[in-house]
């Protein structure tokens, strides 16, 4: 049966404040009893309805981080796929290609893997290389000098290496003291001065820089301190990473020291291309912590003032706290081919 006080039905009164409020214009004793009864029935029904809301709360909270760690655990398994493909494109050294369908797709298409190559051990064909053309030199030098001499001839004998030449494809070319030429770039370092006089080290980079000027202007290439043109993978990182710290020293917030982790906060990014644009933003107002705006600042600046084309993806950067190097050293060549010059 419902409780009526005052001429109100007790049963109606969904709000604790309606229930103070009749309480405090009760007088009746056993009116005021019903009035708290039902103060206390309704408070442990809001009680166990807050305690539901909670829940559910906790268990959508629950569902979203299971979610975004789903996310995130199928982005990374995009992302090695995408770099893995990009690894693959060109043998060790080569330019590499990167293919964002297969971060979108999340796996290669059909067509993609029909196309794809067989595996092949390039390191093992070209030592095996190297061996035939070695030994194809070293016989067609022996006939050479076989043929001189047998010629018959009196006198110094001069092995004719250009008609051997012309039936072989590894040529045969007289042991003479030439140049050295870069294996990597083609550039072609400068004669020695005649009275075979060491130059400082700047001196040598500026030399060679000339040369590589006046040979191939468009294609840029790297020098070490000791001014020989780099020869392999490893003293390429190293100088690029050189060239680097020493475009970035001068920015406390900075400190270069791999092609990974010292790069995954946008910072080194937007200290290399501020060094070249100064009047482009404000480094000083950046912060370490805004990792998105600092990747997506840089990326835009490099494009627009010096025509880099992005090749890193801003989200990718911001969910790598250890980026693939070999993707950021590929980025990063692009800015000391577009910028070396500058300074």
């Amino acid at each position: 049966m419902a409780e009526v006080v005052n001429g109100v039905n007790l049963s109606t009164l969904s709000s604790e404040e309606e229930l103070y409020k009749l309480l405090d214009a009760t007088e009746d004793f056993d009116e005021r009893k019903k009035v708290r009864n039902r103060l206390r029935q309704l408070q442990a029904e809001l009680r166990v309805q807050r305690d539901e809301a909670m829940k559910k709360r906790e268990e959508e909270r629950e569902q979203m981080i299971l979610q975004r760690k789903k996310d995130a655990d199928e982005q990374k398994r995009r992302m090695l796929a995408m770099y893995d493909q990009m690894a693959k494109s060109s043998p060790a050294g080569g330019p590499k290609v990167m293919d964002v369908n297969i971060y979108k797709n999340a796996k290669p298409s059909q067509e993609q893997v029909l196309q794809a190559p067989p595996k092949r051990d390039l390191v093992e064909e070209a030592i095996q290389q190297r061996k035939w053309e070695a030994e194809e030199r070293r016989r067609k030098m022996l006939a050479a000098y076989d043929a001189a001499a047998r010629s018959g001839q009196p006198g110094p004998k001069s092995p004719d290496f250009n008609a051997i030449n012309e039936s072989t494809s590894a040529p045969v070319t007289p042991v003479v003291k030439k140049a050295p030429v870069d294996c990597t770039f083609g550039s072609i370092l400068p004669k020695q001065t005649q009275n075979n006089q060491k130059l400082s080290a700047k001196a040598k980079f500026q030399q060679m820089d000339a040369v590589q000027n006046k040979h191939s202007p468009s294609r840029p290439n790297f020098q070490n301190r000791g001014g020989n043109v780099m020869r392999s993978a490893s003293d390429i990182k190293d100088m690029l990473l050189h060239w680097c710290k020493s475009k970035t020293r001068e920015y406390e917030k900075v400190d270069i020291t791999n092609f990974s982790t010292s790069w995954n906060d946008g910072m080194a990014f937007c200290a290399l291309i501020h060094h070249f644009y100064p009047d482009a933003f404000d480094f000083e107002s950046l912060n370490p912590k805004n990792r998105r705006y600092n990747f997506d600042l840089a990326f835009r600046i490099a494009e627009e003032k010096a025509d880099i084309a992005p090749l890193l993806d801003v989200e990718d950067m911001v969910l790598m706290k250890k980026p693939d190097w070999k993707c950021v050293f590929t980025y990063v060549q692009s800015f000391y081919r577009k910028l070396h010059d500058k300074d």
